[in-house]
């Protein structure tokens, strides 16, 4: 829609230009003016918005505890309602803890339980997450331009994404990772050996899977079937994701900063003052046993006088 819009700007531009020659034929556009016509119509709002745009990467607290880390920040605080991410932010469940990731209204990811996801980047051409450990299930809608990019890390592979229904798990107790592909897509996966090195590219094609551990060899993908019980929580996505596109308005800078302020700073103000019925809590016992004390000052006082 971006191209279409610059094109028909330049046309209009240059239609203009030539009716002016029309009316004046004495007056020709120099090589120079029409380059400057051109580059204005190149330089345009509706030719830039797709240059350097980040997603609107929104988090969305389903059940349980999660817990963001704010980039520059190595303290976690617990949020309960939707919170607009920055690059470098990082995501942890609990073992009740479940959460999904929105890309604008063009992909989501579902954060299964006692996982912890980095978010390297939230740059449209070249959106990077970092599973650490857990689960990630996705689906994200087929990338119309090869400047969409985006990449699934684990510790042992690279998972390259172009628009497809997937799910990536992590364990730290075996180190492998599991990766598979449901209805539609595919996946570019690269084994990482433990140094981090790339070993061969595997294409992982839609009803399959693959298994990768770092001391392994040779991978070869499978039909489905350990990864099987993820395709429950991918039929809930495809729902999720058409109902939430209906819906979707990206905020203004403004508003964006001021939704991540109010899910992340009532958190901080807890931290700071501490939780208010535990406040109360520890109010009263303090002054029940400072009484107690009273009490037996006085029993003591009264003794000694006797």
């Amino acid at each position: 829609m971006a191209k279409l819009k610059t094109f028909s700007l330049c046309c209009c531009l240059l239609l203009a230009a030539a009716a002016a020659r029309a009316q004046a034929p004495m007056k020709e556009i120099s090589q120079e003016e029409y380059q400057r016509i051109t580059q204005a119509a190149m330089q345009t709002s509706n030719y830039n918005q797709e240059r350097g745009q980040a997603w609107d990467a929104r988090l969305k607290v389903l059940s349980g505890a999660v817990s963001v880390k704010p980039s520059g920040s190595d303290v976690w605080s617990l949020v309960t309602e939707e919170t607009p991410l920055d690059p470098a932010d990082a995501v942890k469940t609990g073992g009740d803890g479940t959460a999904e990731l929105y890309l604008d209204d063009k992909g989501v990811f579902f954060i299964g339980r006692n996982s912890e996801l980095d978010v390297a980047s939230i740059e449209q051409a070249d959106m990077a997450l970092s599973l650490k450990f857990g689960s990630l299930i996705a689906k994200v809608q087929h990338m119309l331009s090869e400047r969409f990019k985006l990449q699934v890390r684990t510790p042992s592979a690279v998972c390259a994404v172009r628009g497809t229904e997937f799910a990536v798990e992590y364990s730290r107790l075996g180190r492998d990772t599991g990766v598979a592909v449901f209805e539609e897509g595919r996946l570019a996966v690269t084994p990482l050996d433990e140094s981090g090195a790339a070993g061969t590219e595997q294409l992982l094609e839609k009803n399959s899977e693959l298994s990768l551990v770092p001391a392994q060899k040779r991978f070869r993908p499978v039909p489905l079937s350990r990864m099987v019980r993820y395709r429950g929580q991918i039929a809930a996505l495809r729902s999720s994701l058409q109902l939430r596109a209906k819906k979707w308005r990206r905020p203004s800078p403004a508003e964006r900063e001021a939704l991540r302020d109010k899910a992340l700073k009532r958190r901080v103000i807890h931290k700071q003052l501490g939780n208010p019925k535990a406040q109360a809590k520890k109010s009263r016992a303090g002054k029940a046993a400072a009484r107690k004390a009273a009490l037996r000052q006085a029993k003591g006082r009264k003794k000694q006088a006797e």
